[in-house]
């Protein structure tokens, strides 16, 4: 519910047009009967996050308050969401923010994964007053506490400069790359061609070499500005060939903005309110994915067998020829 759908209600049910103003105070009446108020709700996170941490073993939440006792930033890591990531995940993590629009406004952060069936893997929430650099680097701080060291890890975000700057100070380790989704979008309005950002998005996605330089090669005859701006940001951030790390099939934040979509009509609840639904709706997808890995009747993950399914049938139409023990020429369409 939003103050343009009670806007809307009071004109065709009753006949009245109310202001904007009043609509939202309406709404925020209405969600103060339901589930307290903000202020209500601010008191109870302390003993929330204590009784959460003793109940799930392994869970980690953290509250920040100013001096004067007024909230800052709040943590919060399911056990069995840090467990699950480090025995079964690619150490591939995408950070991102997104606004509250509850009564005192803030930001919400979301570090997600992505699991073996392509689903989306929350791994960690944060909230804090904005996406500056404290709040940003406070978020990764707690991230980092609960995860401890992962080996070859690679942090995918948009290019905001406060979470680049988090990500280069608390993880000097891992290696941050650019959503190139979002990188391909920041290129097609800097230029204003679409044909100049979908060649971009193919260099960024080729797995080999030889592929990303043919792409390039064509944007840098097609438009030489956009192929020296592209090339100033450093491949290594968007390219998955010059990644120093593996990305794996992760090459953009989708599976943190996910997220944020799943959370779009609940952004307007109190704190406390909005962790609770977190909370609960992270229990219901794990155990809805258990349950369906219990019924797998094959090795592979659904996902991945129809991957496989795909790729076998376009073996079909090609040729293989050995050429040794272990290297062999293929031919498709008469392309080598």
């Amino acid at each position: 519910m939003r103050p343009k759908d009670i806007i809307a209600d009071m004109k065709t049910t009753y006949g009245i047009q109310i202001m904007y103003s009043k609509a939202y105070q309406a709404l925020h009446y209405a969600l103060s009967l339901t589930y307290r108020t903000h202020e209500e709700t601010f008191q109870l996170l302390p003993s929330f996050g204590y009784v959460l941490e003793q109940q799930n073993p392994g869970t980690i939440t953290d509250l920040q308050c100013a001096d004067d006792g007024k909230f800052l930033y709040l943590f919060m890591s399911l056990g069995a969401s840090v467990r699950g990531f480090r025995r079964c995940m690619h150490p591939v993590i995408a950070v991102d923010g997104t606004h509250l629009k509850g009564r005192f406004g803030g930001t919400m952060f979301v570090a997600t994964a992505e699991d073996g069936n392509e689903q989306v893997y929350p791994i960690a929430f944060g909230y804090g007053d904005s996406e500056n650099n404290l709040s940003c680097e406070w978020f990764l701080d707690c991230l980092k506490g609960a995860l401890g060291h992962i080996d070859d890890l690679v942090i995918i975000s948009d290019r905001h400069a406060s979470v680049e700057a988090g990500i280069s100070k608390v993880f000097p380790y891992a290696t941050h790359t650019i959503c190139c989704w979002h990188f391909a979008e920041n290129v097609k309005k800097r230029f204003h061609r679409k044909d100049v950002s979908s060649l971009m998005d193919k260099a960024a996605r080729a797995y080999t070499e030889f592929k990303h330089n043919r792409y390039m090669g064509e944007l840098r005859n097609m438009h030489k500005n956009a192929f020296d701006y592209v090339e100033s940001v450093g491949p290594h951030k968007w390219s998955r060939v010059h990644c120093p790390q593996r990305r794996f099939r992760v090459m953009t934040t989708n599976v943190a903005e996910c997220i944020n979509s799943c959370l779009k009509f609940t952004r307007q609840l109190p704190m406390l309110t909005l962790t609770e639904f977190i909370r609960n709706m992270l229990q219901r997808w794990f155990h809805d994915r258990h349950r369906a890995a219990q019924s797998m009747h094959h090795q592979l993950t659904v996902a991945s067998h129809l991957v496989m399914l795909q790729q076998v049938e376009k073996c079909g139409y090609m040729s293989v020829n050995p050429v040794d023990w272990n290297i062999f020429s293929v031919k498709w369409s008469g392309k080598q």
